[in-house]
């Protein structure tokens, strides 16, 4: 997924034809393994294991994960904000910085016109790029964190970036199986002593059925995956029993977790993605095709300039759109712990309905709610449509009477108050939601 490694990693299409991107840093690949690590720590790893995906079938334990943990999506507690353990006394073992919208960069070959790139990636929403040492300083400038090869160059100047608010992490590697998480393991304590205030990064690939395995044998600071369940040969079905199983790892183990997901989808795919992740309490999101931010170049890999400046293109708009929503919401969310996760019907594999004795009932289709509180206990219910295909409803109602209820304007960030119903004794609301999109309300349950 990342420029740090070559070929068909977890986007899994080394023979797509995408635009050449400058500045990727050497590549470490013997023994096949696709990786940006110390050398020693990996070394004689074999890259036996990569199955052709199409093959995939239905793999153990993921049986008994749909027809006997349909209830887990409403379980567990989060992180309490501004404490050191979550409920359950659970440590809290990494904060995410903002909730991360990562992008690959094609920087200039010239550095002079860096500051004017980062510009355009920052008032473009996305808040973390790809990248090396050397564009920290430019990056730092315009609010942009910096995801790092885990190289043992960068390794070396650990001492200067253990406190630099523009490192987001070090990647180290993707779609290994468990044969490899002994030396992830080792990387990942390695990484940790020289900066313990930035993670590691490494993606699982949700189908192998080895995450939870990876969560309790390399310990991770974020837990990261891909699913890309879009694609029919992927499982689709699955999509939300392993939100759920990486919720509930997150919140059990401390850490956030974050996705990699596909930028080729329609809008409306990607935004489902997006916001259903959101409600299941993710903090971050990594894209395959990476290559979002551009600039034309001549036949010689030279920035082609117009008006003395960059001639800049963006490859997925709708991803802007997307990422300019969060930079809104952002600082809201990633305030919030994740109480739990509720679906309207059709309820799908890993999901349940609103309990008869909730505080709210949600009713529609092919609608679901993730709630959360924050750390004065306020409630906030993120309403999201699993329809990417059109426009659906849901509605929200409370046996009793409460104060009221507002929405998050993704433009302004104002809380717009919304008009409450009578409804059974009890108050409603009733929230339109486009394709795939989410709102986030915020609830005053007492008057």
């Amino acid at each position: 997924m990342n420029p740090h490694v070559s070929g068909g990693t977890c986007g899994e299409d080394a023979n797509a034809e995408l635009r050449p991107v400058a500045n990727r840093p050497k590549v470490d690949s013997d023994a096949g393994v696709q990786h940006h690590i110390c050398r020693t720590r990996l070394e004689g790893l074999k890259d036996h294991e990569m199955a052709n995906q199409q093959s995939i079938m239905l793999l153990p334990g993921i049986t008994a994960v749909m027809f006997g943990w349909a209830a887990l999506a409403g379980l567990g507690h989060g992180q309490e904000p501004g404490q050191n353990s979550a409920p359950g006394g659970v440590e809290i073992r990494y904060r995410m910085p903002a909730i991360i919208m990562q992008a690959h960069v094609d920087w200039p070959k010239d550095g002079k016109y860096w500051d004017e790139m980062a510009k355009f990636v920052a008032e473009n929403g996305f808040n973390c790029v790809e990248g090396n040492i050397d564009h920290l300083d430019v990056c730092r400038q315009n609010g942009l964190r910096v995801l790092l090869g885990a190289e043992d160059a960068v390794l070396k100047e650990t001492p200067r970036l253990k406190d630099d608010p523009a490192v987001f992490g070090y990647f180290v590697s993707d779609r290994r199986k468990s044969h490899a998480f002994p030396g992830f393991a080792a990387a990942a304590r390695e990484w940790e002593k020289a900066d313990p205030n930035h993670p590691t990064i490494f993606i699982n690939y949700a189908l192998w059925n080895e995450f939870t395995r990876f969560t309790e044998e390399v310990k991770p600071m974020v837990l990261n995956f891909y699913h890309y369940h879009w694609d029919a040969r992927r499982r689709p079905e699955f999509y939300f029993i392993f939100l759920a199983q990486f919720r509930d790892l997150g919140l059990k183990n401390g850490i956030p977790v974050m996705q990699c997901t596909a930028s080729n989808n329609t809008p409306a795919q990607v935004r489902q993605t997006i916001y259903t992740s959101l409600a299941y309490g993710l903090q971050g999101f990594q894209f395959w095709p990476p290559w979002i931010f551009a600039h034309e170049k001549d036949d010689k890999g030279d920035a082609k300039l117009k008006d003395g400046g960059l001639s800049k293109y963006v490859t997925l708009p709708h991803l802007c759109d997307i990422a300019k929503e969060l930079k809104i919401l952002g600082p809201t969310l990633i305030t919030l712990r994740s109480v739990a996760v509720f679906h309207a019907e059709p309820v799908p594999p890993g999901g349940e309905k609103t309990k008869d004795d909730s505080w709210y009932r949600l009713a529609g289709e092919e609608v679901m709610v993730g709630e959360f509180e924050d750390d004065q206990k306020r409630k906030f219910l993120m309403l999201v449509n699993r329809d990417a295909g059109q426009p659906r409803a849901a509605t929200v109602s409370w046996p009793q009477q409460i104060a009221g209820v507002q929405r998050m304007d993704k433009t302004s960030g104002t809380w717009d108050d919304l008009p409450l119903e009578s409804a059974a004794g009890g108050q409603s609301v009733t929230v339109r939601l486009d394709p795939g999109d989410g709102q986030l309300l915020r609830v005053s349950t007492e008057k």
